[in-house]
């Protein structure tokens, strides 16, 4: 009995070190994001309009273009930036020399500054004088006009471009790693077997790598679905600087998402009580994609057991 109250003491004791050691990171989130978390939530309720602000953004003619433009953006740069991340971590992982120069070259676009991304990509894909179109059109005469990739229907594709070229390697570091962690012993079991390319990818890649690719896939949503709004632009404002750099969410409403409209509605018009109201509906976007991943996760886990 004596012994029994030892072992849960000392178990108490550890949980409680444990506790001690992240205390400073959990007060530090609980300042930085939870409590402006809540003020916002307050602020969009505030001059006791109760949920006017709500009502006005329902009511306005451009919310479900922006709302779509949203859902697009988010969906087109996550599916997209995992497909061609699966590619380049396999490519990585099969390459045998000047590897480190390699991955440097690859990750690049993750270390520049979103102020260099933009102000590069605003000249490549200009209408008139960009280096694209001048290849494209002066130089090898492929097409027979210049490419407006900022236009209104053009925009959002060219954003979403923009912003594959930016995260896919985010999300091929993690790749990486797991690739690098499956046992070499089942690659030359398949090759011994005679299995090919796609059914090594297909038999043992993708199901070791399906956690990590569903990992991936979620934050990368996360952080597309979160750029500029107001919990996430306490650490980081992804995104929204290649946006308002590159179109500032125009022409008219084209290219514009809810993080350009949080922008716009605090900074420009001053009006912080609708801002949040935007920024609570970002919210609850964001919380729909984590309860997905979450039962997805415990799906993958009980697989796996």
């Amino acid at each position: 009995m004596k012994k029994g109250k030892k072992v849960s003491k000392l178990a108490f004791h550890e949980a409680l070190r444990g506790y001690l050691f992240i205390a400073p990171a959990l007060i530090l989130l609980l300042g930085l994001l939870f409590l402006p978390m809540v003020k916002g939530f307050g602020y969009s309720l505030t001059d006791f309009i109760g949920l006017e602000n709500f009502q006005k953004i329902l009511k306005n003619r451009d919310f479900p273009v922006i709302l779509k433009n949203e859902v697009f953006f988010a969906l087109t740069v996550t599916v997209i930036t995992v497909i061609v991340s699966i590619l380049i971590a396999l490519l990585l992982n099969s390459v045998k020399r000047c590897k480190n120069i390699v991955r440097a070259l690859v990750f690049m676009p993750w270390v520049l500054p979103e102020v260099v991304v933009g102000s590069l990509w605003r000249w490549l894909l200009n209408g008139e004088k960009g280096l694209i179109n001048s290849v494209l059109v002066d130089y090898w005469h492929v097409l027979p006009e210049h490419i407006q990739f900022f236009s209104s229907s053009l925009s959002l594709i060219s954003v979403c471009m923009v912003y594959i070229w930016r995260t896919y390697p985010y999300v091929t570091i993690m790749l990486s790693a797991g690739l690098q962690g499956i046992d070499r012993g089942l690659y030359e079991a398949a090759s011994i077997d005679g299995a090919g390319i796609y059914q090594v990818f297909f038999r043992i890649v993708f199901p070791l790598m399906k956690p990590i690719i569903l990992t991936s896939v979620v934050l990368n949503t996360l952080n597309v679905l979160s750029i500029c709004s107001l919990m996430a632009m306490i650490w980081t404002m992804n995104g929204f600087g290649i946006i308002n750099i590159l179109t500032a969410g125009g022409p008219g409403v084209s290219s514009t998402t809810l993080p350009m409209v949080i922008y716009k509605t605090a900074f420009q018009k001053f009006r912080f009580g609708l801002a949040s109201g935007y920024s609570v509906i970002q919210f609850f976007i964001i919380m729909v994609f984590a309860l997905i991943y979450l039962k997805m996760t415990k799906a993958t886990k009980e697989e796996e057991a």
